[in-house]
């Protein structure tokens, strides 16, 4: 009976979290700009590599010249460049190419961080062997260019069981001056996601931790499921607030938040909600509600590079660069 009592609480607050979210306009109501030119950008295999994935071809230099025209005009400063996903133990597979020593010729001002990732059920987080070999991964990425590591294990839950230890010991061994990033799930706004929805939701005493062990986090504001322009704005406004407040607490964090541009992920994702227009309205109506706020949300991070089309780009310039007194009701 009690437990019954309690899922029936949890229903009753998550409708009413959801008709909130209906009936509340989320929408930023001036232009003030908050861009500042630091923004991010998770980047392809191939600027590792040298090749491309499929067929193997190496990048034409036309492309790189492309890519540092483009990054330039949208103000990205941190360049997360996908180098594999981390084996059991530890290890990368591929190594880079010529292409990546020229990126970081001809991006001399940018942060370029080498997203690790895995599945977790792929690997043992809190095994010792793991994040020696991961350490020793990370020395061969540092030597080759990189200024840091961006992680992005998933799904990982709260209190994910080795990911603060992991934190802890990379810190260690790479020194203040190796950038740590870590791409991470959506904030628990309530504190109360018992069981399986702690898979998708982190408290705010995990956050606060990783954070504390980190340089930079880059929340995830997308794969929301919600199928409405209004929640989702809402969503991401309110996933802003939260993050800004935490980061706003650890001296020195940063925060980005990630905005989407993909259209292939239709279980988690209506791209017609969730796209690069939306999710920078949210962000600005949270920065305009917190006079503190921008203090650490430094910007707003793209994924990704390769399914950004000109249009969406236009909109990335017109809703978070530049804004415009306009709105997606």
């Amino acid at each position: 009976m009690q437990r019954l009592r309690l899922l029936a609480l949890l229903l009753f607050l998550a409708g009413a979290y959801v008709t909130a979210l209906v009936l509340w306009d989320p929408f930023p109501s001036s232009e003030f700009r908050f861009d500042r030119g630091t923004n991010g950008i998770w980047l392809g295999h191939k600027w590792y590599t040298g090749h491309e994935v499929r067929s193997g071809e190496p990048v034409p230099p036309s492309e790189l010249l492309q890519l540092k025209k483009n990054l330039d005009r949208h103000g990205i400063r941190d360049l997360f460049i996908h180098v594999g996903p981390t084996l059991s133990d530890g290890s990368i597979g591929d190594s880079s190419g010529d292409l990546f020593s020229e990126l970081r010729t001809i991006f001399p001002e940018a942060r370029l961080l080498a997203w690790v990732g895995a599945r977790v059920e792929n690997i043992q987080l809190q095994d010792l062997a793991f994040q020696e070999g991961l350490i020793a991964s990370l020395e061969g990425l540092r030597a080759v260019g990189f200024d840091g590591v961006h992680f992005d294990f998933e799904p990982m839950v709260d209190y994910e069981p080795g990911y603060l230890s992991l934190l802890s010991e990379v810190r260690d061994a790479m020194g203040p001056n190796f950038m740590i990033s870590q791409a991470t799930p959506r904030a628990n706004f309530m504190g109360i996601f018992p069981g399986p929805l702690r898979r998708s939701y982190w408290s705010d005493d995990f956050y606060l931790e990783t954070m504390a062990k980190s340089d930079q986090t880059v929340l995830m504001a997308y794969d929301s499921g919600l199928n409405y322009i209004n929640p989702y704005v809402a969503f991401v406004r309110h996933q802003t607030g939260l993050l800004a407040d935490w980061g706003c607490s650890v001296p020195g964090h940063e925060v980005l938040v990630g905005l989407p541009a993909y259209e292939d992920v239709p279980l988690y994702s209506n791209p017609k909600v969730e796209n690069l227009k939306t999710a920078s309205l949210g962000v600005r109506s949270a920065l305009e509600a917190s006079s503190t706020a921008s203090r650490c949300v430094v910007g707003v991070a793209i994924y990704s590079n390769w399914v950004t089309d000109d249009s969406e780009w236009r909109d990335f310039r017109r809703y978070w660069m530049h804004p415009v007194q306009d709105s997606a009701r």
